[in-house]
């Protein structure tokens, strides 16, 4: 009989424990009254005779006593991984990448070249000169090979005017 009369002291302990943190502070001093009030015998003995049926009104009164639990969060759905990026295109070459590393232009640029000494000789005016440095300007201002290959057309076709003549 001493197991159950310390478990029932436990659990009077645990009760009156769990009454007297509670919000409202005025079920601590009623349990605390009434444990008090109760001679120490009976009040080992009460709970003993009860058995389980004690138990219950015990943690009824401290369920009561606390503050509403806070409903848990939901459960983060994780979230879908991104699909991957589709591979990047290789990115095209600058006009000025291209004059530089392409030899293609290496020799298209030879070949402006000679029809422009050639069609300076001709021209006493400087007129050739004259376009020549705008036609520069409009090449540096190409950013790709489909600008750099019409520069290309269309400065041979001034060029050689100067030739045929």
């Amino acid at each position: 009989m001493a197991p159950l009369s310390s478990r029932a002291a436990l659990l009077g302990a645990a009760a009156l424990l769990l009454t007297s943190c509670g919000p409202s502070g005025g079920g601590a001093a009623s349990s605390q009254a009434a444990a008090g009030s109760a001679p120490p015998a009976a009040a080992s003995s009460a709970p003993a005779a009860l058995g389980t049926a004690s138990e219950t009104p015990t943690s009824d009164a401290a369920a009561s006593a606390l503050p509403p639990l806070a409903a848990a969060p939901p459960a983060a759905v994780p979230a879908a991984a991104p699909a991957p990026a589709p591979p990047r295109p290789k990115p095209q070459p600058t006009a000025a990448e291209l004059l530089r590393d392409d030899p293609a232009y290496a020799a298209k640029e030879r070949t402006i070249e000679a029809l422009y000494g050639n069609a300076k000789e001709r021209d006493p005016t400087g007129q050739v000169e004259r376009e020549q440095a705008i036609a520069l300007g409009q090449r540096r201002a190409c950013a790709d090979r489909a600008c750099l290959d019409s520069w290309f057309r269309r400065r041979e076709a001034a060029l050689r005017q100067y030739v045929e003549n």
